[in-house]
């Protein structure tokens, strides 16, 4: 069984976005609230024409307005703000996100939406509203049945892609119905590993159990729609998100190599984080655990100490576990340095238990595999 087919676009999701074009008034009473979004805002490439202080002023700065219609956004405690002018400014054409400021006031709104935390927050309330006439919502009733996993690096060549395919395997042997995504923008490799010519055009079934699709520019906005209708129809997802370096400036990008990311940030189960030995790469993965717990991210972090080569154990592990102490992961996942299955592996566009079934690698990456099922 493969995905439902996307509706129709008109346009890609790159397109619609420059049609598109950045622009907010901020009116919101409290000065903190207000510099935290219009900074947000600015830093992401938004042109905030003005920043009201009440209701009369930002009447004022409409009455000047031309097109493109700026966004609004507006606290419930603004003087001099009521139903009238909410439902005059709707009706005007503007769009409009309503924050809460205090119960006594907010109940005398409807649509108001509370205050957002973090830089994340607020940019997915602002993609959000940008994307709503592309992406279709999940069907009415639809439950999510599935545990999505994504694999991550801090750098190219940790590993991401080979334990991505081998523990999707792994999980269609144990008879979990598992869709293996390639969202690595920069270096997809999955359907090279795989012997295919592409992932691009469908979801390819690549043996029982397991389908393979791709993230790819021409069709993301269709992608991610699918993404979103396969947690119902999968029991696993796994994606391969291959190197974030600049996972922060990624969330709140408007480039379409961060929608995936995006994606696995809002809707993922855990994130596996990959590393291989030595300094530069632990100092690699110490920046990117800060980045990732600086957000509001919703999946569980792991890391994987991946291609570990023996000796010196007690050295190698204490440095990763000083890397990593201060920030919170579920646990530390090792994988064994083992490079001739691997490329058998490859070289035969096959898994690890076709070509050696007691390796060691690939009694591993089984192991980290029954974690994830218990």
């Amino acid at each position: 069984m493969c995905w439902l087919q996307p509706p129709a676009v008109a346009s890609s999701w790159f397109e619609r976005m420059v049609e598109l074009s950045l622009v907010a008034i901020t009116a919101i009473k409290d000065a903190q609230q207000e510099g935290f979004i219009a900074s947000t805002l600015y830093s992401q490439g938004w042109n905030i024409t003005q920043r009201a202080l009440d209701c009369d002023d930002l009447n004022a700065s409409l009455s000047q307005v031309v097109e493109p219609k700026p966004v609004l956004l507006l606290s419930t405690d603004l003087p001099g703000l009521t139903h009238t002018t909410i439902a005059e400014f709707r009706s005007r054409g503007f769009t409009l996100f309503l924050f809460a400021a205090n119960p006594d006031v907010d109940r005398e709104f409807t649509g108001v939406t509370e205050f957002p935390t973090t830089a994340l927050e607020l940019m997915a309330l602002m993609r959000g509203l940008l994307r709503a006439p592309l992406i279709r919502p999940p069907k009415p009733g639809a439950m999510k049945t599935a545990q999505t996993i994504a694999f991550a690096a801090a750098s190219h060549g940790a590993g991401c892609t080979l334990l991505a395919i081998n523990m999707a395997t792994e999980l269609s042997l144990l008879g979990s119905k598992t869709l293996l995504v390639d969202a690595d923008a920069a270096t997809p490799a999955i359907s090279l590993v795989l012997g295919h010519r592409g992932l691009r055009d469908d979801c390819l079934r690549i043996s029982e159990n397991l389908w393979a699709t791709e993230i790819s520019q021409s069709n993301t906005v269709a992608d991610i729609t699918r993404l979103h209708e396969a947690q119902s129809q999968y029991q696993f997802i796994l994606v391969d998100l291959g190197a974030i370096p600049h996972f922060a400036t990624s969330l709140t990008s408007r480039r379409w190599e961060s929608e995936a990311l995006i994606w696995v940030s809002q809707n993922a189960d855990h994130l596996c984080c990959v590393t291989e030995d030595g300094e530069i790469a632990l100092g690699r993965l110490r920046n990117l655990m800060r980045d990732l717990t600086q957000n509001s991210i919703r999946p569980a972090l792991s890391i994987i100490h991946n291609m570990r080569q023996p000796g010196k154990r007690n050295n190698r592990d204490e440095s990763l576990l000083q890397s990593v102490r201060p920030f919170k992961q579920s646990e530390i996942m090792q994988i064994p340095y083992d490079p001739r299955s691997a490329e058998r592996a490859e070289n035969n566009h096959s898994a690890l238990y076709e070509v050696n079934q007691k390796s060691a690698l690939r009694r591993a990456i089984v192991e980290m595999s029954g974690r994830f099922t218990q």
